[in-house]
């Protein structure tokens, strides 16, 4: 960019000393065809609708499509060459085509070496979470025994009364007040867990699973009759070799919470 606006300058000096001689004649003509032409390089090269840009674009995905179909490494001169021809918004969303395209082809080392590249694009709340959204599906595509990941209460476990409402929250132990994943219920006995019950997308059951994780769960109820309220916390290891882990409540397990005055 810099160099062409360089050479724009150099390109002007000769119709600058020729509109600023005073023995020169048809300057207004002059001036009005070279304001044409710099207008016309400026849209074609260097405008949002340039076609030098869109051209290069082209090349740069198809150099990374040819990459990605030999699930190689994507080579970071071409990413640092669309980042620099590419607004913020464009090159997220054409980040997350080549992400989508390198998963749902299945190759995988394409599909990190770009999410490694792309993760500080996505700065925003909301940003991140469609970034997470991308983590996670690399990590399904990974390790898809992990993908249907599960906590449920066993169907034996006993409740302290009638449920009016509940809530049940998993956290990982000794990590951040995150829950991994959280539901609310009305039935103990139809409380199931998945990982799409995470508040971030891929801090959820399955990445406890892969990291060897201990689960801290609680859950919170409120009975019908006199809206008492009860509360268990307690700890779990997951087992690995299981992708559903189930949990059996005994009555001796809740504890009633005090009522304040």
């Amino acid at each position: 960019m810099l160099i062409f606006y360089i050479l724009i300058f150099f390109a002007a000096l000769p119709i600058i000393a020729y509109l600023l001689s005073q023995k020169t004649n048809n300057k207004g003509l002059v001036l009005g065809y070279s304001i044409l032409i710099f207008a016309f390089c400026l849209i074609v090269f260097i405008s949002k609708f340039s076609l030098l840009g869109s051209l290069n674009k082209q090349i740069i995905t198809n150099n990374i499509t040819e990459e990605i179909y030999i699930d190689s490494k994507i080579s970071l001169e071409y990413l640092k060459e669309a980042e620099a021809i590419l607004d913020q918004e464009d090159i997220q969303i054409w980040m997350i085509s080549l992400i989508s395209k390198s998963i749902e082809l299945n190759k995988l080392k394409s599909a990190e070496s770009l999410i490694a590249f792309s993760e500080r694009l996505f700065v925003s709340n909301n940003e991140k979470v469609i970034f997470y959204g991308l983590y996670t599906s690399l990590r399904d595509a990974k390790f898809p025994e992990f993908k249907t990941s599960s906590f449920e209460i066993d169907q034996d476990s006993k409740s302290p009364c009638l449920i009016k409402t509940g809530n049940i929250q998993l956290f990982i132990m000794n990590g951040p007040d995150i829950p991994i994943a959280q539901k609310e219920f009305k039935d103990i006995q139809n409380i199931l867990l998945i990982n799409s019950d995470s508040i971030i997308p891929g801090f959820d059951i399955a990445s406890a699973h892969l990291n060897n994780e201990a689960i801290e769960f609680e859950i919170n109820v409120v009975c019908k009759e006199n809206l008492e309220e009860f509360y268990i916390k307690n700890l779990i290891v997951l087992n690995k070799s299981n992708i559903v882990n189930t949990y059996k409540i005994n009555p001796n397990e809740w504890l009633k919470k005090s009522q304040e005055l």
